[in-house]
């Protein structure tokens, strides 16, 4: 067993460090072959292949031999050093980021030899998003978090602005940027008031102490630890709202994805914003407490309603469709947003079998998405008529995805849907299903058009020629479509296996205490062992 926790803790720390390493070299590498953007597209996908290894391991160790890695930089343990931990739940979103993102890319290289020049820059930046994101689910320490959002943000603006060479605004890049440095900023001044207060920024103590546990050897200057977590979850909670795109921060989010290469947008709403709802869990039910701060909670609810009506409503009327796409996105944060603010494990189950569902079939409509544009030479959806029957391939996918967005039984994201019905319903919360039944009305409104435009209107004739998708896409879109119908066919056991079994220990003061105790036993280890 201790073998065990070295090895995964090991593995952990490598993950990112691997990744952001390679984002930096990638760039030199590729300047020494005479194909420098097939360099970066081969180098990039066997650094994801190790890391989705690498995810695979850490998931295992955690989830089959319940072994909670603690790795400690420079050989410093908590709470004075930089520590990594990861429990059921960071073993959980890191894998789905270490399997999202080798897929992705995957798909990326035709599509970008078509429209770009220079990609091994595109293939580092990327890099550098998995890199900050892997990080940011791993870390257990709240300053690191802070560092790994940094770089996943940084990571996040060079995609939007990536195709400016043709011709796409810089507006949504720059949009993004603004708002992701005020949600950055909000977030470190939340870190400091807490850190001025009780006197460590290691997540394991600093749940110690909302505990009333006097374990680590801290203090702060504040009297009152009450006012210090009620101040920084308020702030670090509206922070990752704005990176989560919640409503009202939610307006930077369709600009962005509908700028950035379908594949980055991919990625981005596969996983990025599930990370985003992972730190507001980590934060609500492990550091500071939901018995806390019930308000927050109930703000939760309100806004994740506002982000179903909005999101739904907007995705109805877009005539883009990665605007479409991308509006649905908010529509789904909503639904994922209310299973948190309901404090219960059933509201919590449904929350992450919708980041699941959003896992598999996201990256299959924005990869869709690019597939329509090589087709129609565009994604306006007055332009794309037959754009599916040219490519059976794409129809398949926008069919299979729109009709999981929507919540068609049986598909993953309908039962992610119906377990948050039933949470609702306990609470007794009766307006909001209504909410609930709404979004899905939109998100049918919404892909009724785009399926007659792409798959039921003919193709116009003298128009431009069309293009053909290769076999990195079909191969992507494949794997997409196999994981959506295989999380949806296979939704008992997923949820009997890993999602509720994660569920009931974040939802419990058991998650919380394993927590503090895995970190507390190296620490007693180091000073007292």
């Amino acid at each position: 067993m201790v073998l065990d926790g070295y090895t995964a803790a090991y593995l952990a720390a490598l993950a990112p460090f691997i990744a952001v390493s390679a984002a930096f070299v990638t760039p030199l590498l590729s300047s020494l072959f005479r194909r420098p953007q097939r360099f970066a597209f081969v180098f990039s996908e066997t650094v994801l292949l190790v890391n989705a290894l690498f995810t695979t391991l850490v998931f295992y160790y955690v989830y089959r031999r319940d072994v909670f890695p603690v790795y400690m930089f420079a050989g410093f343990p908590p709470p004075l050093g930089i520590v990594y931990e990861v429990d059921y739940l960071g073993a959980f979103m890191g894998l789905l980021v270490g399997l999202v993102f080798p897929l992705v890319n995957i798909a990326s290289y035709r599509y970008l030899d078509s429209v770009s020049k220079h990609n091994e820059w595109y293939y580092a930046i990327f890099l550098g998003l998995e890199a900050g994101l892997l990080g940011m689910a791993y870390t257990g320490d709240l300053f690191n978090l802070f560092v790994m959002l940094e770089v996943a943000s940084i990571a996040a603006y060079g995609l939007t602005a990536y195709l400016r060479e043709r011709g796409y605004p810089l507006s949504a890049a720059i949009k993004y940027g603004m708002i992701g440095a005020v949600g950055s900023t909000m977030y470190f001044i939340a870190v400091v008031l807490l850190y001025s207060g009780i006197g460590t920024v290691t997540m394991a103590d600093a749940a110690s102490k909302a505990m009333g546990l006097s374990l680590f050897a801290t203090t702060g200057i504040s009297t009152d630890y009450a006012t210090a977590f009620t101040f920084f979850a308020a702030l670090a909670v509206w922070a990752f709202m704005i990176e989560s795109a919640v409503f009202p921060h939610h307006f930077w989010l369709p600009s962005a994805y509908s700028g950035m290469p379908p594949m980055a947008a991919a990625a981005m709403a596969a996983v990025a914003e599930g990370v985003g709802i992972y730190v507001i869990i980590r934060i609500l039910y492990t550091v500071v407490g939901i018995n806390r701060i019930t308000w927050l909670l109930q703000l939760l609810i309100l806004l994740g309603s506002l982000n179903i009506i909005v999101g739904g409503y907007l995705a109805a009327t877009a005539n883009e469709l990665r605007r479409l796409i991308a509006y649905t996105t908010v529509l789904d944060m909503g639904y994922v947003v209310i299973g948190v603010g309901l404090g219960t494990a059933k509201g919590l189950e449904s929350a992450l079998y919708y980041i699941v569902g959003h896992a598999a079939v996201k990256p299959l409509l924005f990869i869709a998405a690019g597939g329509v544009e090589m087709v129609a030479g565009t994604t306006d959806m007055d332009a794309v008529s037959g754009a599916a029957s040219a490519e059976p391939w794409i129809g398949a996918s926008l069919v299979i995805g729109g009709l999981a967005v929507i919540g068609v039984p049986p598909m993953n994201m309908f039962f992610a849907k119906l377990r948050l019905f039933e949470a609702v319903f306990e609470q007794g919360l009766y307006p909001i299903l209504i909410v609930m039944l709404l979004g899905s009305a939109f998100a049918f409104i919404g892909f009724s058009r785009l399926w007659y435009s792409t798959c039921c209107r003919r193709r116009k004739t003298g128009g431009q020629a069309a293009g053909r998708i290769g076999w990195d896409m079909k191969l992507a879109l494949l794997v997409f479509l196999i994981a959506t119908i295989v999380t949806s066919i296979f939704y008992p056991w997923i949820n009997e296996r890993i999602i509720a079994p994660t569920a009931a220990y974040i939802a419990g003061e058991t998650g919380r205490t394993t927590y503090i105790q895995r970190a507390y036993e190296l620490y007693k280890l180091i000073y007292r062992g």
